[in-house]
C-alpha cells in the first residue's frame, strides 16, 4: 500500500489492532445549523438524519506503526456524542492538511485534502460544505495542556467534555502530509464525514514552506451603527418544538447566536450578512435572542 491510504480497523480494537471495520453508509447533505443545546434531544435519534448510502472506502486493514487504535467506547470525550454515528469505530487515513481552525466549542478542526484513490470516504455533504476534504476534530481532552484525570474545561448545562487523555495531540501544519487515526463517524447535524475524535496525528512530511497552523483570524471589527432584524417560525421538520430563526444584517462574516430559555445555537453569517439558526425545543411564544457581531436584536417563537 502506498503512503496515502486508508487503513480500517473494527470497532473496540485494542492500540495498534484491531477486527474487521464496518462499511461506512453515505448520507445526503444536511442543511441544519452548528448547534449547542443545553437540553438533550432524547428524542431525535441522530440516525433519522442519514439518507443514501456512499461508495466504501479503499485500502486494506491497518497492519502498520499508524494503527492506534483506543479501546472502548469510541465517541469518549466528545461532548454531545448523540450527533455522531459511527461507521467505524477506528480508521487511519492519510491526507494533506488544508485548513485548519479552533472552534468556539473547544474542538480543534483539521480538515483534509484526501487523493483521488479515497474519495468513497467523502460524501455530498464533505463536497458541498467542506471544499471535497474530510473534516477531523481533535477534542480538549486530548489536546495539549490538559491535565490526565482532570476534565478539560468545566461542564456545564449538557456538555460533557469528558476526561484527559494526556494525548497531547499538537495541531500539524498547513500543508503537512499526515496520518490521522480514530473513529470514522457521520456528523448526523451537518451531514458530512468526519474522524472525531482524532486519536493519533503523525506528521510524514511537513510540506514545503508551511508554518505551524494557528486558530482563525479573530472577527473584524464591525460598525458602530451595526444592525439586525430577526424572525422565527417553525421548522417543519417533524420536530414541533423547532423553530428557524432568519436573522439578517450588516454583519457579513460574523458569528451569530440565537438564544431562548433553555438553549443557545451559533452560525456564522454570509457574504450578505444574513443566517439560519435552527432552535430545538422552544416553546410557542417564547423569547428569541439574537447577536451578531456588535448588532443585537430579538423575535418571539
Amino acid at each position: 500500500m502506498s503512503a496515502v491510504g486508508v487503513a480500517l480497523v473494527a470497532a473496540g480494537c485494542a492500540a495498534g489492532a484491531g477486527n474487521a471495520a464496518s462499511t461506512p453508509s453515505q448520507p445526503a447533505a444536511s442543511t441544519a445549523a452548528s448547534q449547542t443545546s443545553a437540553t438533550s434531544p432524547a428524542a431525535r435519534p441522530a440516525a433519522t438524519r442519514t439518507a443514501a448510502p456512499a461508495r466504501p472506502p479503499t485500502g486494506r486493514p491497518a497492519a502498520g506503526p499508524h494503527g492506534r487504535c483506543r479501546g472502548g467506547d469510541p465517541l469518549a470525550n466528545v461532548y454531545h456524542p448523540y450527533r455522531l454515528v459511527v461507521r467505524s469505530a477506528c480508521m487511519t487515513v492519510t491526507g494533506t492538511v488544508a485548513y485548519v481552525v479552533r472552534e468556539d466549542d473547544g474542538d480543534v478542526h483539521v480538515d483534509l485534502a484526501l487523493p483521488p484513490s479515497e474519495a468513497g470516504l467523502l460524501n455530498q455533504a464533505n463536497y458541498a460544505h467542506q471544499d471535497g476534504q474530510l473534516v477531523t476534530e481533535i477534542v480538549p481532552a486530548d489536546q495539549p495542556g490538559c491535565t490526565p484525570g482532570q476534565p478539560p474545561r468545566p461542564s456545564h448545562g449538557s456538555y460533557d467534555y469528558g476526561i484527559c487523555t494526556g494525548a497531547g495531540l499538537v495541531t500539524p501544519p498547513l500543508g503537512a502530509t499526515v496520518s490521522v487515526t480514530g473513529p470514522y463517524v457521520l456528523d448526523a447535524d451537518h451531514g458530512w464525514m468526519e474522524i472525531h475524535p482524532v486519536w493519533s496525528i503523525m506528521i510524514l512530511a511537513a510540506g514545503a514552506g508551511t508554518t505551524p497552523a494557528t486558530p482563525g483570524p479573530p472577527p473584524s471589527p464591525a460598525p458602530r451603527n451595526a444592525w439586525c432584524t430577526a424572525t422565527a417560525s417553525p421548522a417543519n421538520d417533524g420536530y414541533s418544538g423547532d423553530y428557524d430563526v432568519r436573522i439578517t444584517s450588516d454583519e457579513p462574516g460574523q458569528e451569530a447566536t440565537a438564544s431562548d430559555a433553555g438553549d443557545t445555537w451559533h452560525e456564522r453569517t454570509g457574504s450578505t450578512g444574513s443566517a439560519t439558526i435552527t432552535l430545538w425545543h422552544a416553546s410557542p411564544g417564547e423569547a428569541i435572542t439574537v447577536t451578531v457581531g456588535a448588532a443585537s436584536c430579538s423575535a418571539t417563537a
